[in-house]
């Protein structure tokens, strides 16, 4: 490496992209830096929700062309391609996304199921949607994204420590699927107190490490928010689409809608949304009241331009079930709420035929 390219790293070093507090090498995006006398090309892998490329190029810009030595800087700009269907193009040098992505060719398709707030139910619509396509005949795995939350455990009533076979995890099978959480690696209360970096790389190494096998579905239960496992994930699996988990009330609606826009940017397909604790049925007389108010997840649905997959009641069966490790779908599969589940299941069992 010439000491002109030394000087040019180092500067690029100094570039801290605001919305993640990490440089712009420490966040993955040089892909290459060419120097020929005085004029640079720096080939910067594209990551449209840490920053603009107009943003980018000014950063760069300014921060190269100072050094001595430098007459001029190019700046160009590569984005990683997936291969599921329906999915928007990238280009980016086979060597980087190489480096890069978590590889999961065994899996037909890659499900998100992201929130923008806690405590609007996302993880007990995983599970359920989990167990709702297996029940409909489809080969699923279930992967626990919230590292610092992992409740997929407890709502699925497992305990037991998986097993590591030539090199890969062994996935706990439970009502006909197969989960993996990093809850079941570490003790009951151990609290992971991990920075960015660190949950990006906890993920995609357990994602990739499981021995998942022939898989139609892995659907992945994301932590709340928009944060660095989100961003990690978005960036580094191809994902096939995302659903997003709201409640009627305005303030989870706006929440909610920050994630659709951060996944939107990221380039994941939204393939709808869905209520939960839609209403609550008297168990006496049968009357509906609209606890966190009504309409709310179908005028979202309509605004983004997507269809409302399911409507959840707000069910004592839901949260008993949870507690008990078995979920509703399985426990009263007649249930109005169990319907709902099976709903979403059936949306994305005629989705995938329709792609074949």
């Amino acid at each position: 490496m010439s000491s002109l390219e030394e000087r040019i790293r180092e500067a690029l070093q100094n570039i801290l992209l605001p919305k993640l507090d990490r440089s712009l090498i420490e966040a993955g995006m040089l892909e290459r830096i060419e120097v020929s006398g005085g004029q640079v090309r720096i080939l910067l892998h594209f990551k449209p929700a840490y920053a603009s490329k107009s943003q980018l190029r000014q950063w760069v810009s300014e921060h190269v062309s100072q050094i001595p030595g430098v007459s001029s800087v190019e700046i160009e700009f590569t984005q990683e391609a997936t291969s599921h269907a329906g999915s928007p193009q990238r280009t980016v040098p086979p060597e980087a996304r190489t480096a890069r992505r978590v590889e999961l060719a065994s899996v037909k398709e890659i499900v998100a199921i992201f929130s923008g707030k806690g405590g609007v139910g996302k993880s007990t619509v995983s599970v359920n949607l989990a167990v709702a396509l297996a029940q409909a005949g489809a080969r699923v795995g279930l992967f626990d994204g919230d590292v610092h939350g992992p409740n997929i455990p407890n709502l699925l009533g497992i305990d037991e420590r998986p097993v590591v076979a030539q090199g890969k995890i062994k996935p706990i099978e439970k009502y006909g699927l197969k989960a993996i959480s990093l809850g079941l690696l570490v003790e009951p209360e151990e609290a992971l107190i991990w920075r960015g970096p660190m949950i990006t790389k906890a993920i995609n190494e357990l994602l990739s490490g499981v021995d998942w096998g022939e898989l139609d579905y892995i659907v992945i239960d994301l932590p709340p928010g928009t944060g660095d496992a989100q961003l990690g994930l978005a960036q580094d699996v191809e994902l096939s689409g995302s659903i997003a988990i709201t409640t009627p009330q305005e303030v989870s609606l706006a929440d909610v809608r920050r994630g659709i826009t951060t996944f939107k940017r990221l380039e994941v397909p939204l393939w709808g949304i869905v209520e939960n604790m839609s209403y609550f049925s008297c168990p006496h007389c049968g009357k509906p009241t609209d606890i966190f108010g009504s309409g709310g997840g179908e005028r979202e649905a309509r605004r983004q331009g997507v269809p409302l997959l399911a409507s959840i009641p707000l069910d004592p069966q839901v949260r008993e079930g949870g507690d008990q490790g078995m979920p509703i779908v399985k426990s009263a599969p007649d249930s109005p709420a169990s319907q709902e589940f099976r709903k979403i299941a059936q949306y994305l069992l005629q989705k995938q035929r329709q792609t074949i």
